[in-house]
């Protein structure tokens, strides 16, 4: 049996294809099923090497393994740095001859921090187990070379999921490309960011210094989850984002609540009144104009939102709820509108530590997303005008109530840095190739998502590059990512190594040459 790890030319990859005008899964499936343990060994490998986003050292190491691991498949990886410093993103490039389209295949090699405990086993030391209600049971051992494994068992380690797990399946479609001696039918570009878990603070940087190297006619990005029945979807757009946090004052001491309670001015009190002005129960934003540059749906989204919809009594259900906001409404349509969440509010103690006194001072963090043609700076300029109207006078100066002589009518704002949404139309060429490939792949077309309900920083692409960026989740919805215990089902895993190696072998025939 020839190792997983064979050392491949570009030569080797860019053999004639095989014709068939059947789907290549199968092949696929049947050159994995002979190499499971291999590709396992080599995903627990690369899953071992601590890679939390702030820690430089451990970024290095993580680089260096992937370097190696693309070499082996004849794709060389270069470093792109910033000149403002940062992690490196690796780039790398598969070339076609004659091959008229241009795909970057991105995700991320940098993780989340793993304090904070909830693991049932060491983080960085992966294990295969059965899970249960989104918890591990049992491991599981690794098969025996040449032997399969239940698909339904997952990889447990952090980044497992966001963001390893598609690296490896790039490597392993590779080599499904080399075994079955195909070949691309685009140039395929490699763009894997070592901070996306840090903020992506560098990226813009990367891409403007490297803009010539890194033109394509599309991004494929590989980040987030499938759709959470199980089914596959692509994502057409992800939400902005505008986090803040507003602090309120009292008095410059606690107070006896019994002497002072209906005297001095509570900080905890004006930050209810402040959560309660925002938005309604049902979650409708009440600022001024919010909405002003929000577009209503078209027919087309309704119906692509709701079709989304057709599992929301189950996950009501999971989660606990009989109802859920605007009566009801379907979550797909949810996510086409801008959202606020309180994320904390914090004034006091409550429970053993509660104590009869006025607290001196109440924060709450928030956090806008946005959709397309919404600013945050429009944003911030609307919530400090809220706080003005009600008679706050705003400061960013942490050290401001010391000094003042007006506290109760004090707002310490602070903000998140922020981006805008992205969207791409579902009308493209190559979003409408994209699903054609993955439903060949997966044997059922996607569900298209209009846009991500969460937020991923995007728009640097768009506005560095202008480039056309469609989401291609791949691993399990319930994959607990950023938590403890996050996990990778294997069968999504041999999912994403069939798909990736559809998508290169024949996302070209799909869209067709460049005019």
């Amino acid at each position: 049996m020839r190792p997983l790890l064979t050392v491949l030319t570009a030569a080797a990859l860019l053999a004639p294809a095989i014709a068939t005008a059947q789907p290549l899964r199968p092949q696929v499936d049947a050159w994995r099923k002979q190499h499971e343990r291999q590709i396992l060994d080599e995903a627990f490998a690369l899953l071992a090497i601590p890679n939390v986003a702030s820690n430089q050292d451990d970024i290095a190491k993580n680089a260096a393994f992937l370097t190696q691991a693309f070499a082996k498949r004849g794709v060389a990886l270069t470093p792109l740095r910033a000149p403002t410093g940062g992690s490196p993103a690796l780039f790398g490039e598969l070339k076609t001859p004659g091959a008229t389209r241009t795909v970057v295949f991105y995700a991320h090699y940098d993780g989340q921090p793993v304090a904070g405990g909830g693991w049932e086993s060491e983080p960085f030391v992966p294990k295969l187990s059965r899970y249960r209600n989104s918890a591990p049971t049992d491991d599981v051992p690794l098969p025996a070379p040449g032997d399969t494994i239940d698909p339904e068992v997952r990889i447990r380690a952090r980044s497992a999921s966001d963001d390893k797990g598609p690296i490896v399946a790039m490597l392993a479609a590779l080599d499904a490309m080399q075994a079955l001696r195909q070949r691309a039918s685009v140039n395929v570009k490699f763009f894997l960011e070592g901070e996306e878990e840090a903020g992506s603070n560098h990226l813009g940087d990367i891409l403007r210094t490297h803009r010539a190297l890194l033109g394509a006619d599309a991004w494929l990005f590989f980040d987030g989850p499938v759709h959470v029945s199980g089914a596959p979807q692509i994502v057409l757009g992800v939400r902005g984002v505008m986090g803040a946090e507003v602090t309120f004052y009292g008095a410059n001491r606690a107070l006896h609540s019994g002497h002072y309670g209906n005297w001095s001015p509570n900080p905890a009190v004006a930050a209810a009144h402040f959560v309660a002005g925002l938005r309604s129960t049902d979650g409708r934003i009440l600022l001024p104009g919010f909405y002003d540059d929000v577009p209503p749906m078209s027919d087309g989204e309704r119906a692509l939102v709701n079709a989304l919809s057709a599992t929301d009594d189950s996950v009501r259900r999971s989660l606990g709820l009989a109802r859920t906001e605007a009566d009801n409404a379907p979550l797909g349509a949810r996510i086409m509108l801008p959202a606020l969440n309180v994320r904390g509010i914090r004034g006091g103690n409550v429970g053993n530590g509660a104590s009869n006194a006025v607290p001196t001072s109440a924060s709450v963090s928030i956090d806008f997303r946005l959709v397309p043609d919404q600013q945050p700076a429009r944003i911030r300029a609307m919530l400090e005008q809220h706080l003005i109207a009600h008679g706050y006078t705003i400061t960013r100066d942490a050290g401001a109530a010391a000094r003042s002589t007006d506290r109760s009518r004090l707002a310490l704002v602070t903000y998140d840095s922020g981006y805008t949404a992205v969207r791409v139309p579902s009308t493209l060429a190559s979003v409408q190739a994209v699903k054609r490939v993955m439903t060949r792949s997966y044997g059922r077309e996607p569900f298209t998502l209009p846009i991500l309900g969460g937020s991923l920083p995007l728009f640097h692409f768009v506005e560095q590059l202008g480039a056309t960026v469609i989401t291609v989740p791949t691993v399990n919805a319930d994959n607990s990512q950023h938590a403890p215990n996050e996990n990778l089902r294997v069968g999504n895993l041999w999912d994403a190594v069939a798909l990736m190696t559809e998508l290169m072998v024949g996302l070209g025939r799909e869209w067709g040459p460049r005019s």
